[in-house]
C-alpha cells in the first residue's frame, strides 16, 4: 500500500502557532511526516512526503496537490495529511477529519485519533465527519474532497494549550507518536 502524507500548509503560510514550542504547524508536522515515512517504511509499506507549493491561491495549491497524490496512490493508497489544532480557548486533545461519505476514511481516522491520543496521552476526539474547514464560509477540506484513496486529516493536538503541545512534542521527540501512528495504518490496512 502506498501511503502520501501531506504536509499542512506550506513555508510562506505556515499554519497554526504554538506559543510554547515556538513554532508553526508547518514546521513541527515537517519531522513528524519525516518519522512516520521512515516508521511506515520500516513496516513495509511505500510512503511519500507531498508539500504544497507555496505562492499560488489555496485553491489551486490544493488542486495541484491532490493531482500529484492522486497520481502517487491510484485509489487503493492512504492519504494522510497532517496538521496542528489552535484556538483562543484553552482546549486540548486530538482528532481526526474524514469526508463524511468515505467509511474507509472514517475507519482510518479512528484509528489514527485513537494511536496519536494514547502517543500523547490527551484526549480522543475521535473521527469527525467534515465536509468543510471549521467554522462557517471557510473553503472546503480539498484533500478529503480531490483524492481517491482513502483520506483523513490529523489534528493530534492543540498547539495553543501549553500542556497539550508539551505532551504532543515529547511524543515526537520520542518517537512515539511515529511508531503509533504507523501501528495504526497498519491495522487498518489489514483489518
Amino acid at each position: 500500500m502506498k501511503v502520501a502524507l501531506s504536509i499542512g500548509h506550506d513555508s510562506e503560510r505556515s499554519g497554526a502557532w504554538s506559543p510554547t514550542l515556538q513554532l508553526h504547524e508547518w514546521q513541527w508536522c515537517r519531522e513528524l511526516g519525516r518519522q512516520l515515512q521512515a516508521e511506515l517504511e520500516l513496516r513495509g509499506l511505500e510512503a511519500q512526503i507531498f508539500l504544497r507549493t507555496p505562492g499560488a491561491r489555496y485553491s489551486e495549491q490544493m488542486a495541484e496537490l491532490c493531482d500529484r497524490i492522486n497520481t502517487y496512490t491510484g485509489s487503493g493508497g492512504l492519504v494522510l495529511g497532517l496538521h496542528f489544532n489552535s484556538t483562543s480557548e484553552d482546549w486540548a486533545g486530538g482528532c481526526a477529519l474524514h469526508w463524511p461519505s468515505s467509511s474507509k476514511g472514517a475507519q482510518v481516522a479512528a484509528h489514527l485519533a485513537a494511536a496519536a491520543a494514547a502517543a500523547i496521552g490527551n484526549r480522543d476526539r475521535g473521527a469527525i465527519a467534515q465536509a468543510k474547514s471549521w467554522g462557517t464560509g471557510r473553503p472546503p477540506l480539498y484533500l478529503l474532497q480531490l483524492t481517491r484513496s482513502p483520506a483523513c486529516i490529523l489534528e493530534p493536538f492543540f498547539g495553543s494549550n501549553e500542556a497539550d503541545s508539551r505532551a504532543a512534542d515529547r511524543a515526537l521527540q520520542s518517537g512515539e507518536l511515529a511508531a503509533a501512528l504507523g501501528g495504526a495504518v497498519m491495522a487498518w490496512g489489514t483489518g
